[in-house]
C-alpha cells in the first residue's frame, strides 16, 4: 500500500500557506476600509454612524455582483500562466480591466440613486441623507476598486501577492489617515464628517493602483 510522503506533504501545505495568507489579508484589508469609516465617523454623531454603515452595505452590496463577474477572468489568466503564455496574461488583464469599466457605469449610477431606493425601504430619514452623500463620493473610486480586483486576480494567478498586499495596507494606513483629517478637519481642512470619511475611502481606493 502506497503511503504519502510526509515531507511533501508539509511542503505543499508550507507553499499552499505562502499563497493563501496574503490572500486572506488581502480580502481583509478591502472590507476593513468601510470598517474604519464607521468606527471614526462614529465619534461624529449617531447618524453620522448609522449613515456610514448603511452605505458601506449598499455599496458592497452591488459591488460584490461586479466582483463575481470579475471571477470570470481568473481561470482565464491562470490558464494562460500555466500555458506561459504572455500574451494571453495580458489580454485577460486587459478584457478584466474593460468588463470592470462597463460594470462601473451601472453600479456608479445605482450608488447615485441611493437615497431614493433607502426611502424605498423606508430607512430612518434622518439617515438617508447622509447615507446618499457618502454613497455618491464613493463613486468615483468603484473603477478603482474594481480594477484593484482585476490586478489582484493577476497577481495571484502568476504567485506574486505580496505587491497587492503591500498595496492595500499602504491603502488602509492612508484611509486612517485622511479619515482624521477630513473627518474632524486639520492643516487648513474643515470637518467634513460623513462626506470627509467617504472621501478618504475612494482616495484611498484610488491610490491601489
Amino acid at each position: 500500500m502506497n503511503r504519502a510522503d510526509p515531507v511533501a506533504g508539509r511542503t505543499a501545505t508550507g507553499a499552499l500557506l505562502t499563497l493563501a495568507l496574503p490572500i486572506i489579508g488581502v480580502n481583509v484589508g478591502m472590507m476593513l476600509m468601510g470598517t474604519v469609516d464607521t468606527i471614526m465617523v462614529g465619534r461624529v454623531s449617531p447618524e453620522s454612524l448609522a449613515a456610514v454603515a448603511l452605505g458601506n452595505v449598499v455599496f458592497f452590496a452591488l459591488s460584490i455582483f461586479g466582483v463575481g463577474v470579475l471571477l470570470a477572468v481568473d481561470p482565464i489568466i491562470s490558464q494562460a500562466v500555466g500555458a506561459r503564455n504572455d500574451l494571453g496574461v495580458a489580454l485577460g488583464a486587459q478584457r478584466g480591466l474593460i468588463i470592470a469599466a462597463v460594470l462601473s457605469v451601472p453600479i456608479g449610477a445605482a450608488l447615485f440613486a441611493a437615497g431614493p431606493a433607502l426611502r424605498l425601504f423606508q430607512q430612518p430619514e434622518g439617515v438617508v441623507p447622509l447615507a446618499a452623500v457618502y454613497c455618491a463620493i464613493l463613486v468615483p473610486g468603484v473603477l478603482p476598486f474594481f480594477a484593484f480586483n482585476v490586478g489582484r486576480q493577476t497577481l495571484q494567478a502568476m504567485h506574486r501577492v505580496s505587491p497587492v498586499l503591500w498595496a492595500i495596507g499602504v491603502a488602509n494606513l492612508l484611509n486612517i489617515a485622511l479619515n482624521r483629517l477630513l473627518i474632524f478637519g486639520g492643516l487648513g481642512i474643515p470637518a467634513m464628517g460623513v462626506a470627509g470619511s467617504a472621501w478618504a475611502t475612494t482616495i484611498s481606493r484610488i491610490i491601489t493602483l
